[in-house]
């Protein structure tokens, strides 16, 4: 039985992973170090920390993570004060769904706070969220389930309880790890049989986890 919804927000609620991709790539060209694919998969969804632990690990020291973040960071803000918040589709039309339905609605994010609370102001989202946490809000980041756990603790209700929507690797990690409801939302990251055992559903868009909740709450 599902009794709230915990969403992920970079890459399932709003298009800012590819925002966040285009960042990074205009990092690595004015400060010269090339990032794959596969560097952006892993830090998805990941702490600041911990992607820079990676950066270290990949470039042994020769990339300042901290002057490619803020390239990366500035990108992304001069995009959204520009263009606004770009909204996955079905977000409103779940949202409201679930209002309606009484299911509450938690965000667990790695962004800071403030601009997670600023990206669902300019949505106009924040009275459909009843419990939140951001960035460095626990001790452990995903793939760790502690994000997870606490938003869970919010709701007041059991992790089994929750349906966690993700789209990276990490974060589907920490959904299962949290024992919630694990569904995939693919963005930039694909789903693939890697994801099998991390995956409980997996969804095209928002929209479809409507009736994926209706069949599950009425069996």
């Amino acid at each position: 039985m599902i009794k709230a919804v915990i969403f992920d927000m970079d890459g399932v609620l709003f298009d800012t992973e590819r925002l966040m991709k285009e960042g990074w790539m205009k990092a690595g060209r004015e400060m010269g170090f090339t990032i794959t694919e596969e560097h952006l998969r892993q830090m998805r969804g990941s702490s600041r920390d911990r992607s820079a632990a990676l950066f270290e690990k990949w470039y042994h020291g020769t990339v300042d993570y901290n002057r490619g973040r803020q390239i990366r960071s500035q990108y992304t803000k001069e995009y959204i004060d520009k263009y606004s918040i770009p909204e996955k589709k079905g977000l409103k039309e779940l949202l409201a769904f679930l209002k309606e339905e009484g299911l509450p609605a938690a965000v667990a994010t790695s962004t800071d706070r403030n601009t997670a609370s600023h990206y669902w102001e300019l949505a106009g989202i924040t009275s459909f969220i009843t419990a939140s946490v951001c960035g460095n809000e626990v001790a452990a980041c995903k793939p760790e389930p502690d994000i997870f756990l606490k938003a869970a603790r919010a709701l007041q209700i059991p992790p089994e309880n929750c349906l966690i929507v993700e789209d990276s690797i990490n974060g589907l990690k920490a959904a299962r790890a949290a024992g919630g409801i694990s569904c995939m939302v693919p963005d930039l990251t694909p789903y693939t049989e890697e994801l099998l055992p991390f995956c409980d559903y997996v969804c095209e868009d928002l929209s479809q986890i409507i009736p994926l909740i209706k069949d599950i709450n009425h069996r």
